[in-house]
């Protein structure tokens, strides 16, 4: 049997010693170079499973693109010359990257997931789920492989697949239009899906693959028949070229409008974040949304203090202290705000009014905590001594909701601003809450 058939398997264990076999797409060996090929999708990064998935860092997200993409001229070769691509339905795993996640003037929004390997957006068709159910539907030789192994499915096609997988032949599904095994013939070669194995009945895969590669396998298409002229075929070819460009700008307006609701959901943060990285962007993009022009964070020069960022609109300049926590925000997380302000004085010459904006009690319903319970009494005392204003994100979050509704007319935001630059102490925007 080994002499028959040469079997790469990526990240599916096989018992039978004579299955090469590699943990992912990363390997420097060819999948042309075998007659099978069998996949199983499998989670990049370390990240958890899930998504979509954020990743910070543009260079993460590139290496596991070009993972990804590395085997797709292998995978082409490998069905021109007729071999079997086998994939093991695993759960999708997406994430994105935003040129523009930690800007104002927003940015290019990438995404990438498991997946690319067949088609950029094939997981488009797929839905994530654990079970065991499978119904048999039709003939095919990789029907006993299901009925005779013990199935746990973890991922299942619930649309149709993209062009070239657009038409396949189901032979097992899990549900009501939700389907785990199905084939594709590609070129010379095909392309079989199957549901997740907790056991596998190797023998039998192994007597699917030689069906397939030995009768079922059809001829490969001599160079010559490609200058064969076939009426109709320019013009097939014109719609669907036609067709992937409408795909594209479609896809693209959909990219377009994803990021601008991600965007919007972003500012429901400022209703349950505590962690510097996600709270402080969120906190700047709300101060901008009531006319501030905040600056980023820095460091003050000559000293080691960070601040948060600055204020550039009002009739002074602020800077930013942004806090969240679980309790309420307690006079040792404010206390260190205080020499800050000091020494921006003495670097610049010039009085900066402290903006302390807090997420206090974060993990209570936001209308439990309105007003200045989120932030200590001793907290609360020491910013009317220090010339430092007291902002809740909670109410931060509905002069947001305002201003994006029109609710809150410019005037008023004019007037939210100095308000803030000319208190000491809390400032209250309650008036703003009441749509909460």
């Amino acid at each position: 049997m080994a002499k028959e058939l040469k079997i790469l398997s990526i990240n599916f264990p096989f018992k039978t010693p004579w299955v090469v076999q590699e943990p992912t797409l990363a390997t420097q060996r060819a999948l042309f170079d075998f007659h099978v090929v069998v996949i199983r999708p499998y989670l990049l990064l370390g990240l958890p499973s899930g998504g979509p998935l954020d990743v910070d860092r543009y260079s993460a997200f590139t290496h596991a693109r070009k993972e990804m993409a590395a085997k797709i001229g292998d995978i082409d070769r490998l069905l021109r010359q007729g071999g079997l691509l086998v994939i093991v339905l695993n759960e999708v795993q997406e994430f994105t990257f935003n040129t523009g996640k930690h800007s104002y003037t927003g940015g290019t929004l990438y995404t990438t997931t498991n997946y690319d390997f067949l088609h950029q957006h094939f997981f488009g068709c797929l839905s994530n789920g654990k079970g065991e159910n499978v119904v048999t539907m039709a003939a095919d030789p990789f029907l006993p492989v299901i009925t005779k192994s013990t199935v746990e499915w973890t991922a299942f096609i619930v649309a149709r697949p993209p062009d070239p997988f657009s038409d396949p032949a189901y032979f097992a599904r899990n549900g009501d239009k939700s389907y785990v095994g199905g084939r594709v013939s590609l070129s010379a070669g095909n392309v079989v899906f199957l549901p997740n194995f907790k056991q596998l009945n190797e023998e039998q895969f192994f007597e699917a693959c030689r069906e397939y590669m030995y009768e079922r396998q059809g001829s490969p298409v001599p160079a010559w028949c490609e200058k064969i002229a076939l009426p109709g075929l320019p013009a097939a070819d014109e719609r669907i070229m036609n067709i992937n460009e409408e795909l594209r700008r479609v896809e693209q307006a959909k990219r377009e409008a994803v990021r601008e609701r991600d965007d919007l959901l972003a500012y429901k943060k400022l209703l349950y974040e505590k962690g510097k990285t996600q709270l402080e962007p969120i906190v700047r993009r709300a101060l901008n949304e009531v006319g501030f022009k905040c600056t980023t964070g820095e460091t003050l020069p000559g000293t080691g203090f960070e601040i948060d960022g600055r204020t550039t609109v009002g009739s002074s300049q602020g800077i930013l202290e942004i806090k969240g926590s679980k309790k309420q925000i307690a006079l040792d997380e404010y206390s260190p705000f205080v020499p800050k302000i000091l020494a921006d004085f003495k670097a610049k010459g010039t009085q900066s009014k402290g903006i302390f904006v807090g997420n206090g009690l974060c993990e209570m319903p936001p209308r439990d905590r309105l007003g200045e319970k989120v932030f200590s009494p001793h907290v609360l005392e020491a910013a009317k001594t220090q010339s430092v204003a007291l902002l809740n994100t909670i109410e931060l979050y509905c002069v947001v909701s305002g201003a994006l509704s029109g609710k809150v007319k410019t005037q008023e935001l004019e007037q939210i601003r100095e308000k803030v630059l000319n208190t000491n102490g809390f400032a209250s925007l309650i008036e703003y809450c009441k749509e909460l």
